[in-house]
């Protein structure tokens, strides 16, 4: 039987309205005498053939295995170099026809610089996964260790700002501005406190209305003159683990009005940076072998049956690991993950390889047992 798989991370790709495609009944037949045309989200390759178009533009699929069950949009993938997507509204199906009316097509702005090596399954296997805990003690990934690591932070991104400062909640911190980013999870960026003209981008909460519906916006405004604010922005800091945990936010606030946008640029890397240092602290080798399904130059994709490692990549999504060919020594490299999709009883993990551990020669002899398997 073949089923839909679940996706659980997926690194969002950089797609373009599919210009190079302009004919697509002449792209299918292309396609279907090369690589191949395929249905997008199954545990199997559900080969497809383009069998004619419509008057009315609609598509007509005939599929060498029917799924069991197709819902009202269905896509049609391909990848001659670049990646192409095709949606389909559902109009009929009947037996392993389904006939579709296109609603949106896409291809990748990359193309593929090398071909996936697919012969080394059972040959290959990975092991050794360095990857985050998931048992660790909130109290204690929030101690000193992250107030070091945070003001270590402070003085190399934000040395330009040392008016900034790092606000550690507790129990007995309480704001509106606070109980607003924990909620939202957001960081607010007031341009004006007059006005409370916010800082206009999706990736900022704007509290106006909010004190406006609970009748504090006039309140607002005269507790920031009181203070001689003019201009703040309040960027709350997370740690994911099970949950997210909010324990933390940067700050800066001036006399004048419109700090300059490229604070929240610098908050976001102090954010990213702190995150990258204070799960690198907190990882543990799993001594486990999972198998590999295929690898190319630049990336990896496993079968992982381990709950633990799932577990830890929806913490931090970069491990290391041990590729294992047969008869050869070990080869270390890091991996960031792409893509997590559950197949029935496993998960299926891609990942881009960003580094290979040891001297040039490691990376040299790594890519010619790639070749070696084709």
């Amino acid at each position: 039987m073949i089923n839909r798989v679940k996706i659980h991370f997926d690194q969002e790709r950089e797609y373009v309205p599919l210009e190079a495609v302009r004919v697509l009944p002449e792209f299918f037949k292309q396609m279907m005498s090369g690589n191949g045309l395929f249905l997008k989200g199954y545990d199997s390759q559900v080969k497809v053939k383009f069998k004619g178009e419509r008057p009315d533009g609609a598509h007509i699929w005939e599929l060498e295995t029917m799924p069991e069950m197709i819902e009202t949009i269905f896509t049609i993938q391909a990848t001659p170099s670049f990646h192409v997507e095709i949606d389909y509204e559902i109009q009929n199906q009947k037996d392993n026809l389904l006939l579709g009316k296109a609603i949106d097509r896409r291809q990748t702005y990359t193309t593929r610089q090398d071909q996936r090596n697919e012969k080394v399954r059972g040959n290959v296997v990975a092991s050794n996964f360095l990857i985050a805990k998931t048992n660790i003690d909130f109290s204690k990934l929030t101690g000193v260790s992250s107030q070091v690591i945070l003001s270590d932070i402070q003085r190399t991104v934000l040395k330009n700002y040392p008016q900034s400062k790092v606000v550690f909640i507790s129990a007995s911190i309480h704001s509106d501005e606070i109980d607003l980013m924990k909620e939202h999870k957001k960081p607010i960026f007031v341009l004006d406190t007059e006005t409370f003209e916010s800082f206009n981008t999706d990736e900022v909460f704007d509290p106006k209305k909010t004190f406006e519906d609970e009748f504090l916006l006039d309140d607002k405004v005269l507790e920031y003159k009181k203070k001689k604010i003019g201009s703040y922005i309040y960027y709350p800091l997370f740690i994911q683990m099970k949950e997210m945990h909010f324990f933390a936010y940067l700050s800066l606030e001036t006399e004048r009005t419109r700090i300059p946008s490229e604070v929240l640029d610098l908050f976001k890397e102090v954010e990213r940076t702190f995150q990258e240092r204070i799960m690198d602290s907190n990882t543990h080798i799993l001594d486990i072998k999972q198998n590999v399904l295929n690898v190319s130059r630049g990336g990896v994709a496993l079968e992982v049956n381990d709950m633990e490692i799932i577990k830890a990549l929806k913490v931090k999504p970069t491990f290391t690991l041990d590729i294992n060919f047969k008869l050869q020594a070990p080869i270390r490299m890091a991996v960031e993950l792409r893509h997590l999709e559950e197949v029935n009883d496993f998960y299926r993990l891609g990942g881009r390889i960003t580094g290979v551990s040891g001297d040039k020669k490691a990376k040299e002899i790594y890519h010619s047992l790639i070749e070696f398997f084709n």
